[in-house]
């Protein structure tokens, strides 16, 4: 029997940082959202570098509410790390995410982290 890595077994993978700067609910939803660009990234299959994500698959694999994805989904886009269009017919809620200010934003965090601390 071969041993796997268990981490890339069905995991969701959060940001510790992204979860004091926002909450759990959002960090999870990009931690889900990032493996989905990951996903279609591989497969060569992102559109101008916008990928698909319907609410029922979001519900399924982290069981955010419809309610708590748009909570989420608008955090996210507040802070500039994504951008949400309507594409298809029927539309289809397509993503991309700005990994550029994303750095930025857990960069910052962990400079404030940093600072916070005291030394003694």
């Amino acid at each position: 029997m071969m041993k796997e890595n268990i981490i890339g077994t069905n995991f969701i993978i959060t940001n510790r940082d992204l979860i004091n700067k926002f909450d759990m609910d959002t960090a999870v939803m990009l931690g889900e959202l990032y493996g989905r660009m990951n996903y279609f990234r591989k497969r060569n299959e992102l559109k101008f570098g916008y990928f698909f994500a319907t609410k029922e698959s979001v519900e399924k694999s982290t069981k955010l509410s419809s309610y708590k994805q748009r909570k989420a989904t608008e955090i996210l886009k507040d802070a500039g790390i994504i951008s949400v269009k309507l594409i298809d017919i029927p539309p289809k809620t397509y993503y991309k995410i700005n990994e550029e200010i994303l750095v930025k934003v857990l960069k910052n965090s962990v400079v404030h982290d940093v600072n916070d601390k005291k030394i003694i």
